[in-house]
């Protein structure tokens, strides 16, 4: 395993350290980690934060059950209760049945998805405290009906009442083979 592959494992369990935090003591409250600066390949400034997800290897169990909270009640409460007691419980217990995939949602009309799709690729950003992990990745647009963009959306619903029903997701994938550094 490279050393950006070894580091990529090291970047996912804390991701799950996080989230765990998160959903257990900040009722789903994103902290700093969980967003990540936008930047080119080439350097330069930061273009842009945005939230993203991290998704399990196999998410249909989870999309239904995300999609069954959500319409089984009017009450958006619930549903983010609901959601909180899965994902605080086990739902990021074990960061090895995570993709290494990374996803997140955007508007339809979002300047920075349409400025990544036409990229390509871009270089992410992720850090709190003494914790900071950089990484490119390689950024396509998934169709709805894919399994990682109902994931995405699904889990995002449930903290978000107000989500449009037309969304965006775009699919970053971590380059980690040593000859493209």
């Amino acid at each position: 395993m490279s050393d950006k592959a070894e580091q990529y494992q090291r970047f996912k369990s804390w991701q799950c350290r996080l989230r765990k935090m998160s959903m257990r003591e900040l009722n789903g409250v994103p902290t700093e980690g969980m967003t990540a600066g936008v930047y080119s390949v080439n350097g330069g400034e930061e273009q842009s934060r945005m939230s993203f997800m991290i998704l399990k290897d196999d998410m249909s169990s989870h999309i239904a059950e995300f999609r069954h909270i959500v319409k089984k009640s009017k009450d958006p409460s619930d549903w983010m209760k609901n959601g909180l007691k899965i994902l605080a419980e086990w739902y990021y217990h074990d960061h090895k049945i995570f993709s290494d995939d990374l996803t997140a949602l955007f508007a339809m009309d979002s300047p920075l998805a349409e400025a990544m799709k036409k990229a390509g690729k871009v270089r992410l950003n992720i850090a709190q405290d003494s914790m900071q992990f950089e990484f490119d990745f390689e950024v396509t647009a998934l169709a709805d009906n894919d399994e990682a963009f109902q994931a995405t959306y699904w889990h995002n619903h449930l903290f978000n009442p107000t989500l449009p029903g037309k969304v965006q997701v775009l699919k970053m994938t971590p380059s980690l083979d040593v000859a493209t550094e």
